[in-house]
């Protein structure tokens, strides 16, 4: 949207600055999108400073395609004024709280991107052009229409939706170019890539300049935490194996709240043993609103992460104070919030080698998945009736105590449910032998299980993940992207065919209409996008759920 790590940067650039956020457990959160979506729900940054949280990415900055200056949208804490002539905010005051903030020993990123918003480079001169800008109005250059005033950011964090990757590594470059010119602090570069791996906007940029973290979105995807598809492995072997930067760290990256994401919110009871396992090192949530909002666990979600995160190498004791409940009330119309899935994230380090243990899910009456399971045979003995478990590219059924394996339809194989509880048949590579009925809780070095298959066309790519599935009913994610410099419009129409024992019968804000196995789905937004998630639902006449065809997918 991530690894341990302990001691990572070198001796002597430690001697030089203050230390790192990457040196110890720490915690990040998004903030500036009021993701919870209520009156006053977003305080002012100052609020979340004296919060848990060590590192702070400020969201969104959009609209760039080169030089000329880009747009600042913090929802509804800074929508006026702008800079006269530009489509840019002047906000000083946040640019007083960046400042206090840092006075706390805060790091303040600013993320460029997000879901909304048409931005992307036409070529390299155009990435190195926009450097030089966001240097002189959010680093420590120079500009008569600097939004935070003589604040300086640490550093800048690529949530990259969509657009594509052209441009990203020569602005990257040219902005460590500039870093180099100040010798007062130290900066960062981070990204958010979703976890289908390499991921489709950042993959070659992320192979070809250096990052010092990655913020992995484990949500909205086949590869979410508890599902038997998680690859955490993958990029661990990705930072350690390819990564110009070998102490690069990956993030893991989750919802701070069931509404947060379209899927891949994990419950602090089940997330804690996770984390404690990947030994994670860093956290970092969704947008702030939501994290401090969602009270599925006393004080609230921020709280206990941080609780668990800085308990991991003995840091010090978390505070429960919770952000001033004080709100200003303003009579002027709020700018829209850009819709958004901003990532928590936790990590462990690429390079710290660690003893794993397998947690049992207590949760559950399924057993904890590990790498000892042998497949399940036709006529074996199982323990839990009515129990799914995957085999390969077959799929086991706990009949009377004893297995009962029958294939997936020819092209797929099978998959464990986004949320770990049930399974289903659909496109992508074979399979491993575990159940993937169960958390995944085992060490994030085992091989995970199957790819899914993506759509892809010249100008969109879309992976399709079922959270949920029942013998009667599914819920589903599609998560489209665009792969060109082009937006969604404000309609979105997607098609596709689904198996016979399939029936969409609803989609969050938009319709459906179904003619025998041809689904035609119509969404809308308010504003055009570079990434659309579209959540479905419907019922299942018989048998395991399949998975739509992406094969037969195509978005208009």
């Amino acid at each position: 949207m991530k690894f341990l790590s302990i001691g990572l940067i070198s001796a002597a650039l430690v001697a030089s600055v203050r230390a790192s956020w990457l040196d110890k457990p720490s915690l990040v959160t998004y903030w500036g999108q009021d993701s919870k979506n209520g009156i006053d729900t977003q305080l002012p940054l100052l609020d979340y400073c004296d919060s848990n949280s060590d590192v702070i990415v400020i969201s969104f900055t959009l609209g760039f395609s080169g030089g000329a200056l880009p747009i600042l949208n913090l929802a509804g804490t800074c929508y006026e004024p702008n800079f006269p002539g530009t489509s840019l905010l002047s906000c000083p005051d946040v640019g007083k709280d960046i400042k206090a903030c840092q006075s706390k020993g805060k790091t303040i990123l600013m993320s460029l991107g997000g879901a909304v918003g048409n931005y992307g480079f036409a070529n390299d001169a155009a990435g190195e052009a926009f450097a030089d800008t966001l240097w002189n109005i959010y680093g420590a250059g120079s500009s008569n229409t600097r939004p935070f005033g003589d604040a300086v950011l640490d550093g800048f964090d690529l949530d990259i939706e969509g657009g594509g990757p052209t441009g990203y590594a020569a602005m990257i470059t040219r902005l460590r170019s500039h870093f180099a010119t100040d010798s007062s602090k130290q900066y960062y570069i981070t990204g958010a890539p979703q976890c289908p791996f390499p991921d489709a906007m950042m993959g070659k940029v992320m192979d070809a300049v250096s990052f010092d973290a990655v913020f992995v979105q484990f949500y909205n995807n086949y590869c979410s935490t508890t599902s038997n598809s998680f690859n955490f492995d993958t990029w661990d072997k990705w930072a350690k194996n390819t990564s110009p930067n070998k102490n690069v760290k990956v993030l893991l990256g989750l919802p701070g709240s069931r509404a947060a994401a379209g899927s891949g919110y994990v419950p602090f009871a089940q997330l804690s043993p996770i984390v404690k396992n990947v030994y994670s090192t860093y956290s970092s949530f969704g947008d702030a609103s939501e994290v401090y909002a969602n009270t599925e666990v006393s004080p609230n979600y921020e709280t206990a992460i941080a609780g668990l995160v800085h308990g991991l190498s003995g840091g010090p004791a978390v505070s429960s104070t919770k952000p001033a409940t004080t709100t200003t009330t303003t009579t002027t119309a709020k700018t829209s919030s850009v819709p958004t899935t901003t990532p928590i994230t936790i990590t462990t380090s690429a390079t710290k080698t660690t003893t794993t243990t397998t947690v049992t899910r207590t949760t559950s009456s399924l057993p904890t998945e590990n790498t000892g399971i042998p497949c399940p045979t036709n006529g074996g003995f199982c323990a839990n009736n009515g129990q799914y478990a995957c085999a390969g590219n077959s799929f086991a059924t706990c009949n009377f105590n004893a297995w009962s394996v029958r294939g997936c339809p020819s092209g797929t194989t099978c998959f464990s449910t986004t949320d770990g509880g049930s399974i289903y048949c659909g496109a992508g590579t074979a399979g491993t032998c575990p159940s993937a009925a169960n958390a995944r809780i085992a060490s994030p070095l085992v091989p995970h299980g199957p790819i899914a298959k993506a759509y892809t066309s010249s100008h969109v790519t879309a992976q399709i993940s079922v959270s949920e599935a029942t013998a009667s009913r599914f819920a589903a994610v599609i998560n489209a992207r665009r792969l060109d410099t082009t937006t969604f419009g404000t309609t979105v129409i997607a098609q596709f065919k689904v198996a016979n024992n399939v029936r969409v019968t609803s989609v969050d804000q938009g319709t459906v209409q179904q003619k025998g196995n041809q689904v035609r789905i119509q969404v809308q937004h308010e504003v055009e996008t570079k990434a659309v998630l579209i959540r479905i639902e419907g019922t299942i006449s018989d048998g395991i759920f399949i998975a739509p065809s992406v094969n037969t997918m195509t978005f208009s």
